[in-house]
């Protein structure tokens, strides 16, 4: 059996894109004769009380069962407040049995912790393979942080794994999809439609297939597709011909279909050090040119600073490479452009 998840749709009237996406992933669904959609919590933006419009999108989509956990954004829906005769929204723990395999449906709750709710349906899942459902942090691999949402919110500790030995854990609230926990098979969902210009790139949702436990991305037709490029800028001869093929590489990078590109939304910003501003932002406002600025900033150069210093330039390119040749762990390490952004700030200050 194949079940698609989501989470962290934020659904607000103000946003039709979000919808939109919510739809692609009830035609992909649908197409793929899949029964069931999870969605992993904040299927509503916070303060949004209007269910109207998932009523229909829900009642359109009559084939699919949803199974829904309120998340940190949307506490009080429940049962009674939405109304499908194919909508489930748990408000406690819940178990349901996919084939051979359980899911653990824990809604989020204020001021408490993963592992403390599954204690309370611990003889459910013991000794079996199970799923956990639910929305918070996650404590124990990379951690990717919410800027916009700072401290913790429902933790499930490593500790919490270690004692339970879910099969697979599917959260939602963090809206980046990644893998902290690439071990222990834990997954950040990730949102289907970018909520703001710091969420980029194409979107996704899952396929949890329940015979082998394998998950499968699939792609979501999105309304809107964002992308956030900061270029820093080193002092070079040679430095806007390099810029021009940074940028480039990075168009390459988000592997968008030309059809796509009036969906696209930037935003563009260069620091640094440079011995031409002006260049910089012609090369900037040329090879961005085919794509829509996010509120119609245009690029920004306000942190790049000019120097035309030839002895400052030879140190600060001879710095650059000595700090190429180091090598980077990630996890709480600066990156290294963090570390050329400071050292030119340090050279060309002096």
């Amino acid at each position: 059996m194949k079940i698609s998840v989501t989470a962290d749709v934020h659904l607000r009237k103000s946003h039709p894109e979000r919808y939109n996406a919510l739809e692609d992933i009830f035609k992909q669904t649908m197409a793929e004769n899949i029964e069931h959609l999870i969605i992993a919590g904040d299927l509503f933006d916070q303060d949004f009380q209007n269910y109207s419009d998932f009523e229909a999108l829900s009642k359109k989509y009559s084939g699919i069962q949803l199974h829904i956990i309120p998340g940190n954004h949307d506490l009080n829906i429940s049962q009674e407040s939405i109304v499908g005769d194919n909508i489930s929204i748990y408000t406690e723990p819940k178990d349901l049995l996919f084939d051979s395999t359980i899911f653990l449906f824990v809604p989020y709750e204020e001021g408490t912790n993963m592992g403390d709710k599954i204690t309370e349906m611990e003889q459910s899942v013991e000794g079996n393979k199970w799923v956990l459902i639910a929305h918070g942090d996650y404590y124990g691999g990379l951690k990717e942080q919410n800027p916009l949402e700072p401290g913790t919110y429902m933790p499930l500790s490593r500790k919490d794994w270690e004692r339970f030995r879910p099969s697979t854990v599917l959260l939602g609230h963090i809206h980046k999809p990644y893998l902290p926990d690439e071990s222990r098979n834990i997954y950040y969902v990730g949102s289907p439609c970018g909520l703001s210009i710091n969420e980029t790139g194409r979107r996704r949702f899952l396929v949890y297939e329940t015979t082998n436990g394998s998950l499968t991305e699939k792609c979501v037709a999105t309304d809107i597709l964002y992308f956030n490029e900061s270029f820093m800028i080193q002092p070079a001869e040679n430095e806007i011909e390099k810029l021009e093929d940074e940028i480039t590489n990075r168009i390459m990078s988000w592997q968008i279909d030309p059809a796509d590109y009036s969906k696209v939304q930037i935003r563009v910003k260069a620091t640094g050090f440079t011995m031409d501003k002006s260049s910089v932002l012609k090369t900037l406002e040329e090879k961005f040119e085919q794509f829509k600025y996010y509120k119609d900033e245009g690029p920004n150069i306000e942190e790049l600073s000019v120097n035309t210093n030839p002895q400052l330039l030879t140190i600060s390119q001879r710095t650059m490479e000595l700090i190429d040749q180091l090598e980077w762990s990630g996890q709480d390490e600066p990156t290294a452009e963090d570390i050329k952004r400071a050292a030119l700030s340090v050279i060309y200050s002096t």
